[in-house]
This record gives structure tokens, sequence and C-alpha cells, in this order.
């Protein structure tokens, strides 16, 4: 299996169930969370007609699909310099 490839699958599962695993024991995430319903309380407060909150709507879910796509690149960007970083330091150990 090529390393590019193995990694993506790392990174899939790491994101998936991994992560949200972390996430619900993560006191910063939870209060993110509880401070993000709160603004969708305000949000919903304000009356807008349909096609208003459907352009929030695309908005936010283009904000989180930004997000996301960052998140996971930088993810898979740490585990190429762990390894690189891994294989460097068995490189300097072996000269030694």
């Amino acid at each position: 299996m090529k390393r590019g490839k193995l990694l993506d699958r790392i990174a899939s599962q790491r994101m998936g169930r991994d992560i949200d695993r972390v996430l619900r024991k993560d006191r910063e995430y939870r209060d993110a969370v509880k401070q993000q319903d709160i603004v969708f309380d305000e949000l919903k407060k304000l009356g807008l007609d349909k096609a208003q909150r459907l352009t929030i709507d695309r908005a936010i879910s283009a904000d989180n699909q930004c997000g996301a796509v960052y998140g996971a690149v930088a993810y898979r960007l740490g585990m190429k310099d762990g390894i690189r970083l891994m294989t460097e330091i068995r490189q300097i150990a072996h000269q030694q």
C-alpha cells in the first residue's frame, strides 16, 4: 500500500470516530458548542424569511466545509511531518 493512501486511511479514521470520542471529553470544545447554540438561538429569533435563512445556511455550510477541508489537510500534513521526523531521528540514531 502506498504511504499516501495509508495516511488517508489513518486520517479518515482519526477524524471520524476517534475525534468524536475525544471531543466529547474536551471542555473547550463543549464550551464552543454551547456558544454556537446560543448564537443559533439568537439567529432564530431574528424572524428571517425563508430566502434569508437559506442564504445564511449556505454561508455557514460553506464556511464549515472550508474549515473541515483545512483541518483534514493540516492533519495529513502533520502526519507526514511526524513520519519524516521519525525517519530522520532513526537515521541519526543509526549513525551514532
